[in-house]
This record gives C-alpha cells, sequence and structure tokens, in this order.
C-alpha cells in the first residue's frame, strides 16, 4: 500500500496539549485517557536529544513568523507494545522535538508559576495569562505528563539536555515575572501559542520505523536534521530491540554509541566517513560489519564493535604515525579504522600494537601517512573514501601498504609509496599550499628518510605552550595589499612554539630570523623539537644581502630579485622528496 499523508495546521498549543508521550515510568495513562486524548506519542532513537539553547528560545517566541514550520510524525497500529495503552495508533515524532519540548517546558514552568490557584505570581500575573489558561490549564495532565517523561527519559541525550534547557528558561521566565514584565511576557508567550501555527504532516502505511527513517534522512524539502550518527544508532537499536534486547540492554548500548560518537552532544566530525561507510555496508551486507546482523544481532558484537571505535578515538598511548594520519583528515582515518577492525572481525587478528604503545605496525602506518600527505596536498583527499567502503564490504583484501599503493597511484601520477615524487610536480603543489595544508608539509619534513629505521616525532599544532603554532614569517599585519595572495601561503609559513607567536605577531621577519632572534632563541632554548626548515630558514638569513628584503612582501611572489619565497618552496621540496 503506498504511503500517504494528512496535513492540519492547528495553533502550537494544540500541538504541544494533544499529543502524550508514551509513558516510560510507570505513569498512569488514565487521566489523559479521560481527557480524550488518543493521539499517544513516541520519541524515536533516532532523535539526537534537545539541542536549543535559551537564545534560539528567545528567538522563537519573538519570531514574526505566522507558521512555526513543519512538524513531521508518522503513524503505527499500537498491537500491544506499550503497557497501560489501549489498542489503536500511536504516532512517532520523526522531526518537531525541539518545539515540542520548548512548547510543553514553558506550559509547565507557567503552570507551577502562574496558572495554579497559590502559585508565587498567580495573583499578579494570572490575567495577563487569561486567554492561555482558558485553552490549556484544562489539557494540564498532558502536558504535565509529558513534562515528567523528558525530565526522566531513559535516553540520556535528552532527558540531561531537556533537563539543563529548561532551568534556563525557568530562569528566563522567573526573571520577567519578578522584575514586573509579566504582561509583556504573557504577550509573547500567548501570541506564539494562540496565534501561531504548526503544520503538522502524518504519515502512514510505513512497513516499520527503519523505513521512516531511510525516508526522511537527508531529504531537506521536509527539515529533517538528523545525521549519518542518529541513523546508526537508530539502526543498531532497532535491531537490538528485535533481537531480543532488553530495555537495559538497549539503554547502555544508545548511550555508550552517543558518548562515542558525539562530541558536546554533536557528532563527531572525525567518525563521519566512518560512519557513513559502516552505514553502506549494513544496508548491502551487515554481516560484514556485525556477523550475527542478518540473524539475531548479539549484544557482545556490538559492544566489541563500540569499544574498538573508542580504542582508535582516544588510544592509551600516542604513536606519530597513528596521531598523524587522524590529523591528515577523517577519510584516512575511516580506512585506517576500517581496515584493523574488518582485520579483527573476520581474520582474528589483534587489536594493532600501537593502541597501546607498540610500533609493530610502522611500516604499513608509514605507508599510509606518505599516501595521505600526497593526496592531501594534491586537493584528493576527499575523494579517498571509496577505499574505505571496499575494505569493508570486502571487495578490497590487500594489506595496508598495498592498499597505501593503491592510493597513491590512482591520484598522484601512478606512483606508489616508495617511489619519488616528480619534483616539479611537487615543487608546482607546494607552491598553492595555504594555512589549512602547511601543518601536515611541516610534520612531513619530519619523516625519516624512506629506508630509514628512525622514529617519527611530529610536533602538535595547538594552543598550548607546549604546542607550535603557524607562524607568518611577514606578519599579517605587515603584509598590505598590493602582494596578492602570497603571503598566505607556504612561501610565508614556518612552525614556531606557540609561547613565542604574540611576540612574532608584532616583529619584522629580518629580527625574527637574525642572530639572537625569535627563530635563534627557539632552535637554542632546548624546550621544543627543533624543526629542520626554521634552522634553514635562521642558517640561510646570513646569505640574503640586504636583510630588510626578508620583509618585503613583493618578494613571496614568483620571479622576484631576490626570489625569497622561491628559494623556500625550493628548499621543502627538495628536503620531502626524500621522505614523502
Amino acid at each position: 500500500m503506498p504511503i500517504q499523508r494528512s496535513g492540519p495546521v492547528p495553533p502550537f498549543y494544540d500541538y504541544v496539549t494533544n499529543k502524550a508521550l508514551i509513558p516510560h515510568n510507570g505513569a498512569n495513562s488514565q487521566a489523559i485517557i479521560n481527557l480524550g486524548v488518543h493521539e499517544w506519542m513516541e520519541i524515536p532513537r533516532y532523535q539526537r536529544g534537545i539541542s536549543w539553547e535559551i537564545e534560539n528560545v528567545e528567538e522563537f517566541l519573538n519570531s514574526p513568523s505566522i507558521l512555526l514550520g513543519n512538524v513531521i510524525l508518522a503513524q503505527f497500529p499500537h498491537n500491544g507494545q506499550f503497557q497501560n495503552l489501549q489498542s489503536g495508533n500511536y504516532l512517532i515524532l520523526v522531526d518537531g522535538l525541539q518545539r515540542f519540548s520548548v512548547g510543553t517546558m514553558i506550559l509547565a514552568i507557567l503552570h507551577s508559576k502562574v496558572f495554579s490557584t497559590g502559585a508565587p505570581f498567580h495573583s499578579a500575573n494570572s490575567q495577563n495569562f487569561a486567554n492561555l489558561m482558558a485553552r490549556v490549564f484544562p489539557l494540564s495532565p498532558v502536558y504535565l505528563h509529558n513534562d515528567h517523561e523528558l525530565l526522566n527519559h531513559p535516553r540520556n541525550a535528552i532527558a540531561n539536555q531537556y533537563r539543563i534547557l529548561r532551568g534556563k528558561v525557568e530562569s528566563y521566565i522567573h526573571e520577567k515575572l519578578l522584575n514586573g514584565q509579566g504582561s509583556q511576557l504573557a504577550s509573547l508567550v500567548q501570541n506564539t501559542f494562540l496565534n501561531r501555527q504548526v503544520a503538522t504532516d502524518i504519515y502512514f502505511n510505513f512497513s516499520g520505523p527503519v523505513e521512516i527513517m531511510n525516508t526522511f534522512l537527508g531529504i531537506n524539502t521536509v527539515r529533517v536534521d538528523l545525521s549519518p550518527v542518529d541513523l546508526l544508532r537508530a539502526l543498531i537499536i532497532e535491531k537490538g530491540a528485535s533481537s531480543g534486547w532488553s530495555a537495559i540492554e538497549i539503554d547502555d548500548v544508545e548511550n555508550d554509541f552517543t558518548s562515542i560518537f558525539t562530541n558536546n552532544d554533536k557528532p563527531d566530525t572525525s567518525l563521519l566517513p566512518f560512519v557513513n561507510v559502516i552505514l553502506r555496508s549494513l544496508r548491502i551486507n551487515g554481516s560484514r560489519v556485525f556477523p550475527s546482523w542478518n540473524g539475531t544481532l548479539l549484544r557482545p558484537e556490538v559492544d566489541d564493535f563500540l569499544d574498538f571505535v573508542q580504542a582508535f578515538k582516544n588510544p592509551a598511548h600516542s604513536n606519530g604515525y597513528f596521531q598523524e594520519i587522524k590529523e591528515c583528515g577523517s577519510n584516512p582515518f575511516a580506512i585506517l579504522l576500517s581496515y584493523y577492525y574488518i582485520q579483527n572481525v573476520h581474520n582474528g587478528t589483534p587489536r594493532p600494537t600501537f593502541l597501546t604503545g607498540g610500533n609493530s605496525e610502522n611500516l604499513e602506518l608509514r605507508s599510509l601517512l606518505i599516501a595521505s600527505y600526497r593526496v592531501l596536498i594534491d586537493g584528493t583527499i576527499g575523494r579517498t573514501r571509496t577505499y574505505a567502503e571496499r575494505i569493508v564490504d570486502g571487495s578490497l583484501t590487500s594489506s595496508l601498504s598495498d592498499i597505501s599503493d593503491l592510493i597513491s597511484r590512482q591520484f598522484i601520477g601512478n606512483r606508489p609509496v616508495n617511489q619519488r615524487l616528480d619534483r616539479l610536480w611537487l615543487l608546482s603543489t607546494l607552491n598553492k599550499a595555504d594555512k589549512n595544508k602547511v601543518k601536515r608539509i611541516f610534520n612531513a619534513m619530519l619523516l625519516p628518510t624512506h629506508g630509514s629505521t628512525a622514529t617519527f616525532n611530529p610536533i602538535t599544532f595547538g594552543r598550548a605552550s607546549t604546542c607550535f603554532h603557524v607562524d607568518h614569517l611577514i606578519p599579517q599585519s605587515l603584509l598590505g595589499n598590493a602582494q596578492g595572495d602570497e603571503g598566505e601561503t607556504l612561501r610565508n609559513f614556518a612552525p614556531l612554539p606557540q609561547s613565542q607567536n604574540r611576540e612574532a605577531k608584532a616583529t619584522h621577519c629580518s629580527s625574527k630570523l637574525a642572530s639572537g632572534g625569535i627563530y635563534e632563541n627557539y632552535l637554542m632554548g632546548g624546550t621544543h623539537q627543533p624543526h629542520p626548515y626554521c634552522q634553514w630558514l635562521v642558517n640561510n638569513f646570513n646569505t640574503v644581502s640586504s636583510p630588510s628584503d626578508l620583509d618585503r612582501p613583493e618578494l613571496l611572489e614568483p620571479n622576484q630579485t631576490p626570489d625569497i619565497g622561491t628559494q623556500r618552496i625550493e628548499y621543502i621540496t627538495d628536503h620531502l622528496l626524500v621522505r614523502m
């Protein structure tokens, strides 16, 4: 039967008070049933949680729009899967959780502060809210029930975030009422709940919740803001539920998944390509990810998967090659994670030693890092995710070193990792390198030469005093507008300890590189790893006939006299040729 849709446009208060959340906390639903409310609603597991802040709530109340957007609901028959509910239909809230949550908390807060007889601000403000009270107070069992369900929701991502935002909204409302601004607040709130509308699109005839996710994910016209992380979590949880997992098991897995794949309640961007790779495989052949996927999904397999990702996200020890592959981007990280996960699941290979301080995999890590460096400076690194997909789906079974060769051959002139790059190609590519690429270029200069067994110790870029910063040799404030874009390329960049960055921002290049200057002090200080490029810059200072030339932005451009910018690029090129 084809999917169908109905779409009323009720006032906002009707959306908030005519739908009751299916109870998960032993609540008595009879009081709500007695009110004639028959639209029970479930928050699906692919909803991340409450993402609004108090600023969003204020904008919501102050918006001049008569329409508060679309709410998307999916209708399913209730066949006894929810205790204490009569048979009939229930709704899944696909999109509209933020507005439902904010509407619920505002009514619940006003109920305790204004609506109820004896409330602290009842006598002074009940008349201001009279029209809203007449509509919603008789339905208070609904919004108080919903408020309780959200505060005590079994999913931490919903309960904790709802509690935090509710506290902020309560402080906002309390301050308005305390300062005698109840009339102004009532005007905003009553206009929002009574005069503004939502378009509630109810879809039905779906075969199941997974079909809803696949239908609405990424369809921009219906405003569904779901990430691949939401969908992957929901697919695993739905499969676990259908495999007979207990409610406690489901909640534990869901909360573990959220803590690993999100940062500050937002998807961890470093893991997104890997998430997409896993999603693709689950759709094609889920047994490649979880061997039991096509039957009863085993909880230990999911736990092992989550533990594996966690170990890669936060390894017990640092390995220079591994950390630098991660810094090259989320696609190389996805390749690395996919390779070792599949090796572990399908070949029984133990987890790699670099996660716990070992170096057994350094040769293959070095190969992947060199390939990653090459495609990064070439600008084709975004096209390498297909290698992770092929590793997971089983169409690519080569060693990691061979996979690295394949990447380099495809994008870098059919050259395997151990074959030296074309000098003219590298020179041309480095000439175009901007600030987003130079950190990796400076660390590529620290690689051991081809064939060497020396250790690799990349420097760390960041804001801490122990980290490095990308320094403009000619400070930005002195670049002017006449030199084109060369001042924002590798020609004008060098790595410098963060602790010396503030002074460097206001110092001429000729002074920085002179004897006793910032760069020599850094190299002689002994607290930070000396970088060969910085050493060359200091040594090369003595060969410049006129040090003031180092301060002239126009000499960063090609074919100048002296050709300062080109000299720098040529040194970096020659240094990298025997390493990358």
